[in-house]
């Protein structure tokens, strides 16, 4: 009878651990889009030097972010997410019109990887 509960338990706090680090992920991916939505946001003004100001706040999240690995199931995507940032900090020190392609990517890469860490049936199975 023990095992059952000791069972129970632990498949409880795992199912608690998932779905906080869902959130973790989920709000993170929010406050990083913000982020690239403000690096565009200033390329637009021209204004270079918020430009590259946003996009190195940006990649110092991402890099933040990736250091906690605990909380990313796939880290070869977090690979290709930070090629991206790092085009769209590179653009915007240049003041590039390539930085709407790399804010795109990037923001598509980042929903993506969003969506690979939220819990499904069909990769539970």
């Amino acid at each position: 009878m023990n095992r059952i509960i000791i069972s129970i338990v632990i498949l409880v706090v795992m199912s608690v651990g998932c779905f906080i680090s869902v959130g973790v992920v989920d709000s993170f991916a929010e406050k990083v889009l913000a982020k690239i939505d403000e690096v565009e946001k200033a390329y637009e003004e021209q204004d270079k030097e918020k430009s590259s100001k946003a996009a190195k706040e940006l990649q110092d999240e991402w890099k933040d972010f990736t250091n906690m690995a605990i909380l990313v199931n796939d880290l070869g995507h977090a690979v290709e997410i930070t090629s991206s940032i790092a085009e769209v900090y590179s653009f915007a020190q240049e003041l590039n019109e390539e930085l709407y392609a790399a804010c795109d990517r990037a923001q598509a890469q980042i929903e993506m990887f969003r969506d690979m860490q939220k819990p499904t049936l069909w990769k539970i199975l």
